[in-house]
């Protein structure tokens, strides 16, 4: 496959601009560092994190054992998503990932919305995550303020960015590797302890999934809320389709790793799940509050007699943020870094290092990171729920606007005579429609589980929208066009 990682092409259509020169005698273009395994891990580290090891309560008490139906009718979703990034950006491994593809697909409008949208996302998780990891490190140093934590959490994360690729992949790779350890140790000992295989320890067994009320204690009503819930578990799927444009085999590794990344995801929350319903009634998970202690995890390794237990599950938490703040910030610098040079952020952002890095990207995001932190951290009650709301909106939207790319994607190739790529999303004119309606549909589902969606999320898309008319009418755009590219070819 031709290489695509240049300075995008002025595309038909968009307004002729001369080039700035002081840009052209700079660096802005990124390097190919990462193997195939590390696309596979920056896959898995956004949607592999605290949520499982510690927070799942919230959607056991909609669903009861039945969430482990929702977290499969999610993981399909998500499944039916990743293959649309795949088989996109495998086409067209560019800088911006999904959403430089959508810019040439849909347009300006809709290149700027996916990738605004989604660093603006990414950039609020990593606020939670690097918050969340300062009230982790408070487990073992109480006196730590959780300001300091979270600077010093933060800092961590953006040395690991500002340098080369290959450091942040290699970072990766290894967080997540300790988590995929972690969640295999645990269902290995729960199964365990489920039918008696642990020496000494009576077999649990499997009643706790129908004696409290039923599979279905909540009825269909209950399925679906947790279904909505569990969406929201699978947002940084995406991250697969950023690192495409410094994958060194894009066009192998990232169907590659789209396809090993869900299944493993899928098999991983669903055993956990079903682990965590069978080791304790449901009700139990469902009213815990969030703390080390409660872990389903924890409790798995204190039956077992392992010392030291919530030590240990605090070691796992600590990685499993950083690793998600870690991938979610290279995700938000890589968008900033397409949109600079499309000119829908500012033009500078789009200079790189000698090693490929766009520092300059990387410190917008910091930026982006610092406030949600400062939010988060100055009315944790207020305004960590809107930015909170502002995140899910925000994967709702990434995930609507990726299968709305796919399709024109689809429907243009077609017409221009250009195969499909080797490997394609399964029935995709049927799939693609069924993604958007069960993601409008979990929207409307919002207003009755998680208010502040509505709140902070229609303010949010509204400001997205006319920020976009303000970029336009003040400097034209630079797109690419990657079908007359193909069509050339």
């Amino acid at each position: 496959m031709k290489d695509q990682t240049n300075v995008p092409a002025q595309s038909a259509g968009a307004t002729s601009v001369p080039a700035d020169s002081a840009m052209e005698s700079k660096h802005v273009q990124l390097k190919r560092g990462l193997t195939s395994a590390q696309v596979s891990m920056i896959g898995l580290s956004g949607a592999l994190g605290t949520g499982l090891f510690l927070g799942s309560g919230s959607v056991i008490g909609y669903g009861g054992p039945a969430t482990v139906f929702a977290y499969l009718a999610a993981g399909f979703l998500a499944l039916a998503v990743v293959w649309a990034l795949a088989e996109m950006v495998s086409v067209h491994p560019v800088p911006g990932g999904h959403g430089a593809v959508a810019a040439s697909y849909l347009g300006p409008y809709g290149g700027y919305v996916s990738r605004w949208n989604f660093a603006v996302t990414m950039l609020i998780a990593v606020g939670a995550e690097v918050t969340a990891t300062a009230t982790y490190l408070q487990f073992w140093f109480p006196s730590l303020p959780l300001w300091a934590g979270t600077i010093l959490c933060s800092l961590f994360i953006v040395v690991l960015n500002l340098f080369s690729v290959q450091l942040y992949g290699s970072s990766e790779y290894w967080f997540s590797m300790i988590k995929v350890i972690a969640i295999m140790t645990f269902i290995a000992l729960g199964l365990s302890l489920v039918f008696g295989f642990f020496p000494g320890v009576e077999a649990i067994g499997t009643g706790n999934l129908t004696e409290y009320g039923g599979f279905f204690p909540k009825g269909i009503p209950g399925l679906l809320a947790a279904i909505c819930l569990a969406v929201f578990s699978f947002g940084g799927i995406e991250n697969v389709s950023v690192g495409a444009a410094e994958s060194e085999h894009p066009e192998r590794d990232v169907p590659r790793a789209a396809h090993t990344m869900i299944w493993r995801l899928l098999l991983f929350y669903v055993l956990a799940i079903l682990v965590v319903l069978m080791l304790q009634p449901w009700a139990e998970t469902a009213g815990s509050h969030g703390t080390i202690d409660e872990s389903p995890f924890v409790r798995a390794l204190d039956i077992t007699g392992v010392v030291g237990a919530a030590h240990i599950m605090n070691a796992v938490l600590i990685v499993a943020a950083l690793s998600a703040a870690n991938g979610c910030l290279y995700s938000s610098s890589r968008m900033i870094h397409s949109l600079a040079n499309d000119r829908q952020a500012p033009r500078w952002a789009a200079v790189t290092a000698k090693n490929g890095t766009p520092r300059r990207a990387v410190l917008i995001a910091m930026i982006g990171m610092v406030i949600a932190s400062v939010l988060a951290l100055a009315s944790p009650a207020n305004a960590f729920l809107w930015l909170y709301g502002c995140a899910t909106i925000g994967i709702l939207v990434t995930w609507v606007m990726t299968m709305l790319t796919h399709m024109a994607f689809r429907s243009k190739r077609s017409a221009a005579g250009l195969p499909l790529a080797q490997r394609h999303l399964w029935a995709a004119n049927i799939v693609a429609p069924i993604v958007i309606a069960a993601s409008v549909g979990i929207f409307i589902g919002l207003y009755w589980l998680l208010p502040v969606a509505w709140y902070a999320g229609i303010p949010y898309l509204i400001i997205l929208t006319l920020s976009y008319w303000a970029v336009r009418s003040v400097h034209p755009m630079h797109m690419r066009d990657l079908l007359a590219e193909d069509t050339d070819k």
